[in-house]
């Protein structure tokens, strides 16, 4: 195994709380309406952008992206990503480990995370929902990643943490890998359909991935 391409919210990233606290904020402000975390969820698949422009009336949408990017970034001052999470990304980069990002999320958020968070020096491909033109699960994302990288399916892993990433990965031909390891993730509990491998702590991925613990 040389390649992990890893979904970033709720994977690597503790992202999650931050984009419902800005989907929220914005549907507040532009909607008049509150919605739950699990309202906000189904939505995704597009990027914020394109929820947005679904959600907002098109006079508004300039607004209410500038308030959702602006509540977003925001965000990153009070809240710091998992020291566990960057342990796990220097211990697979210092063994030669070759990892990329295939996410639904926009260029411009993407960006701000990891940014804001020090994680962009981890990965060599970051590819999101803006340069594709089908969302995950179909596997499009992977496949450019892969093809950017110059690596096969039998050398690479997919990580993520929802049913999409899942049935994405299964339909590039990778080994799955699905996590439960951050607060908040898209899917607390069973997946459908199970990915090949599941893990709650990220320093068992990395063991295990590096040889050194049997997969849970």
């Amino acid at each position: 195994m040389r390649t992990i391409l890893f979904d970033f919210d709720g994977t690597v990233a503790d992202t999650l709380p931050l984009i419902f606290t800005a989907f929220r904020s914005t549907f507040q402000q532009f909607l008049h309406r509150r919605y739950a975390d699990e309202e906000i969820v189904a939505m995704f698949g597009p990027t914020e952008t394109g929820i947005l422009q679904a959600m907002i009336p098109p006079d508004q949408v300039e607004q209410a992206l500038d308030h959702f990017f602006r509540v977003y970034a925001e965000g990153h001052r009070h809240v710091h990503n998992p020291a566990e999470i960057a342990l796990m990304l220097d211990r697979l980069r210092e063994t030669g480990i070759v990892m990329g990002i295939v996410t639904g999320k926009g260029r411009r958020s993407a960006d701000i995370s990891l940014q804001a968070w020090g994680l962009a020096r981890y990965f060599d491909v970051v590819i999101t929902g803006d340069d594709v033109s089908r969302p995950k699960p179909d596997p499009e994302g992977i496949l450019a990643a892969m093809e950017r990288l110059g690596v096969r399916a039998e050398q690479t892993l997919y990580v993520g943490d929802s049913d999409a990433d899942v049935l994405a990965g299964r339909a590039a031909a990778l080994v799955t890998v699905g996590v439960d390891w951050l607060p908040v993730t898209q899917k607390a509990g069973r997946f459908q359909p199970e990915p090949d491998y599941l893990f709650t702590d990220p320093g068992a991925f990395a063991d295990w991935v590096l040889g050194e613990r049997q997969p849970q």
